[in-house]
């Protein structure tokens, strides 16, 4: 009997072991999955504010190009009333991630998506970023019409109106 107990023994200590090696891997693995998906978030959040940079840009040049494309219609695709096209207008570069830009009409009432009539555009960043990451932020930018005096459908009934692409830009603001 005395043979037996020691046989004993020597499968209790394997079957602790195994457990404790057991765990051991699920506690790694669990902790190797939660260093990814941190990682990953931060992927994801960097190209969404990449996205976003682009948005402004996108801003910043439809501005002081409105006048010099013809009220953006050199920007514009006619076949793009409801969807944006295949091609990018251009791309920019933010903190090293490429992000190309987007830009359709609003439906404005015309019918014609190739000539804005309101001074209102849509514009789509769009973002990649390592390990598959992808943001696209969506925003429709335009001149505020309110806020430029003697122009537009904001003008009085009396006075000359021009057409606003022969004016500086810095005469009307930009918004959403």
């Amino acid at each position: 009997m005395v043979c037996n107990e020691r046989g004993m023994a020597l499968v209790s200590v394997v079957l602790i072991l195994t457990v404790l090696l057991s765990m051991a891997y699920i506690f790694t693995e669990k902790v190797w999955q939660s260093t990814r998906q941190g990682a990953n978030a931060a992927i994801r959040e960097q190209v969404f504010w990449a996205a976003q940079a682009g948005i402004e840009a996108a801003r910043q040049q439809l501005a002081a190009n409105y006048a010099g494309s013809g009220g953006w219609q050199t920007y514009l695709t006619v076949d793009t009333l409801q969807t944006y096209p295949a091609v990018p207008a251009w791309v920019t570069e933010v903190n090293g991630l490429a992000v190309e830009i987007y830009l359709r009409d609003n439906p404005d009432g015309d019918g014609d998506a190739g000539k804005d009539n309101d001074l209102k555009i849509f514009v789509l960043a769009r973002a990649r970023g390592l390990r598959g990451a992808e943001a696209m932020v969506e925003s429709l930018c335009g001149f505020d019409i309110s806020a430029t005096a003697g122009y537009g459908p904001a003008a009085g009934s009396g006075g000359s109106q021009s057409h606003l692409s022969d004016e500086p830009v810095s005469i009307y603001g930009i918004a959403d």
